[in-house]
């Protein structure tokens, strides 16, 4: 004998309506609990502090921890985090712009999504530095010399390279490049190791407060107009994937660069505090710095101009597409 239910048309629609209703609020409450995504990103040690801020004062960034959580990884150059990257070990990495360049034309596959900082006319300067007693008085005395890069066919050897050839040297046969991770530098200058020695910020102001050195050129005297200096670039996978906790992140990836700007000393003081830099705080606090764009926005033509001499140079073979690399549609709407 069949239920009264079962016979009821009516009271069988209504058990499935409460069924689905049940059913969505078990859904709603499930992704209202669920955990937020946990992305993976590479770092380095210049140029980048307002990504740094987002780890060290998490307060200032509303979606993390809600929409996502950081876990982050500090690397000594970019050859190291582009491999972990194109492992797939990494969602995002910050990369000089040369390096992102040169990576997208030999096949790797990301998106550039936000500037961190240029080397600009309006802000700090990579700059060579030599001892103080060299005998190095121009650019011309560097030959038979060494000169300290970050890394070969990095943005820092490219520019020496440049300054080279102006000056009528032959990069290739009137100089060595020693590669010199960015902290080792000081030390590598003073005891001799190299003739010259590259900084970025902060490693230049803790070198000229240090004293015994003199800058001999910096990265304008290679290239005469802006460029993009540190980007961060995204992996295919994280940007379909998890579309929202990457917008969650360029939101408040900009906020921080804001607040970076706009509190300059109390995002510094954070930095000190969270370790995520180690230099003598007197400083840190008072160095001159990289501009920023307050949007993280990426110059597209800088980059297509910044393409253009690596591949006249040799450093890059063939072009890349950047208008197809970089996507700043991951960027907040102003």
């Amino acid at each position: 004998m069949r239920s009264r239910s079962a016979s009821n048309p009516f009271l069988v629609a209504r058990a499935i309506a409460r069924a689905a209703v049940l059913a969505g609020a078990m859904l709603t409450a499930a992704i209202a609990h669920a955990d937020p995504a946990a992305l993976r990103v590479g770092i380095g040690g210049a140029g980048e502090e307002q990504l740094w801020l987002m780890s060290a004062k998490p307060t200032i960034t509303p979606g993390q921890g809600k929409d996502y959580t950081l876990d982050v990884t500090r690397f000594a150059g970019n050859d190291k985090r582009f491999q972990a990257f194109e492992a797939g070990a990494l969602d995002f990495i910050t990369t000089s712009a040369n390096a992102a360049l040169l990576a997208a034309s030999e096949g790797t596959k990301f998106k550039v999504i936000a500037s961190l900082s240029r080397e600009s006319a309006n802000g700090f300067q990579t700059t060579y530095l030599v001892n103080s007693n060299s005998p190095i008085k121009s650019i011309k005395d560097l030959k038979g010399k060494k000169i300290g890069i970050d890394a070969l066919n990095s943005s820092t050897h490219l520019w020496a390279k440049l300054v080279l050839e102006k000056n009528g040297l032959d990069p290739n046969r009137d100089v060595t490049f020693v590669p010199v991770s960015f902290p080792a530098q000081g030390q590598a200058l003073r005891s001799g190791m190299i003739d010259v020695g590259v900084f970025p910020q902060p490693f230049a102001s803790t070198e000229e407060t240090q004293g015994g050195v003199r800058p001999l050129f910096t990265s304008r005297d290679a290239v005469p107009f802006d460029q993009e200096l540190m980007l961060v670039i995204a992996s295919p996978d994280i940007l379909k994937k998890n579309p929202a906790a990457v917008h969650s992140f360029v939101k408040d990836l900009v906020t921080s660069t804001r607040y970076y700007d706009d509190h300059t000393k109390d995002a510094r003081e954070a930095l000190i505090s969270a370790h995520q830099v180690r230099v003598a705080p007197p400083v840190y606090l008072s160095m001159a710095d990289y501009y920023r764009d307050p949007t993280d926005h990426v110059d597209v033509q800088t980059l297509a101009k910044m393409q253009d001499i690596l591949i006249k140079n040799g450093i890059q073979r063939k072009p890349a597409d950047v208008n197809q690399l970089v996507d700043m549609s991951w960027l907040p709407k102003e």
